[in-house]
């Protein structure tokens, strides 16, 4: 009996090992795929705020303005579409929760809603500040409070509210000394030409993407790398607008501090 189970531990041990060794295997290439689709919607996600751009300054001309409106769609939809297939990280021991941790966070899933409405809001600003329409103005403020809704619902009932302001706050912070400079060179808006306008829209976008190539390439946090990517991404309309966007930005940041010091206090009373 004992030569025989000796017989047998050495024909299975070999094949354990070999299980062991095609395990490894299979998550090496799971995360060199997961690598791969990664850079895919990046490369994307850049392509389709490119288009957009370029629509925009092609939909200011009235000879190809018909064109510049299918590039401003187009990139529109190759931004979502980025956006929502970016593989998001799962954090850790998902089972492990207390009854008094929430039953999802937001780096379960990639806010397609928030990230739409900042795609959006970015759209309509850049389209008025570029040809000074005051309705496109006036519907970026009507606007506002639907991106707001989405914002705050996303940072305060997900969790995660502080890793999502630094870079929601820094990234902002970067855009307005980008035009600070900018506008210590050239002075005042009014005397643009349509190219300096065309190139303060690319410079406040700069920060953003900046970052994200950072989060994407440091961050070894899972849950942080995806917290971070949420903030970034909200930061965008914020940052388009420049200095001129403090005015909105100051009360957002006043809401949010609000909600989440009064978020316990309504939890306890609901309870």
């Amino acid at each position: 009996m004992v030569r025989h189970c000796n017989v047998t531990m050495r024909l299975v041990k070999p094949q354990s090992v070999e299980v062991i060794i095609a395990f490894r295997n299979a998550m090496a290439i799971g995360q060199t795929f997961s690598w791969r689709d990664n850079s895919i919607s990046g490369f994307l996600g850049l392509l389709g705020i490119s288009l957009v751009l370029f629509g925009i300054q092609q939909a200011l001309n009235p000879a190809t303005d018909a064109f510049g409106r299918a590039l401003i769609i187009g990139g529109s939809l190759l931004s979502y579409g980025a956006w929502r297939f970016w593989q998001v990280s799962k954090p850790k021991n998902p089972h492990n929760r207390t009854e008094h941790e929430p039953s999802h966070t937001s780096a379960e899933r990639f806010p397609t809603a928030l990230a739409g409405m900042s795609i959006i809001m970015t759209i309509v600003w850049s389209m008025m500040f570029t040809t000074g329409d005051d309705d496109l103005f006036w519907t970026w403020v009507i606007l506002s409070p639907v991106y707001l809704i989405f914002l705050g619902h996303n940072f305060l009932l997900y969790g995660g509210m502080i890793k999502k302001s630094i870079p929601f706050t820094a990234s902002y912070a970067i855009a307005c000394i980008i035009w600070i400079i900018f506008l210590r060179i050239h002075g005042d808006p009014w005397f643009w030409s349509s190219g300096l306008f065309t190139s303060i829209m690319w410079l406040s976008i700069f920060p953003p993407l900046a970052l994200t190539f950072l989060n994407e390439a440091i961050n070894t946090s899972p849950e942080k790398k995806s917290l971070y990517r949420i903030g970034i991404v909200a930061s965008v309309p914020f940052c388009v607008t420049g200095i001129y966007g403090i005015i909105f930005f100051i009360p957002t940041l006043i809401l949010l501090s609000l909600g989440m010091l009064l978020k316990p206090k309504l939890m306890t009373s609901d309870k």
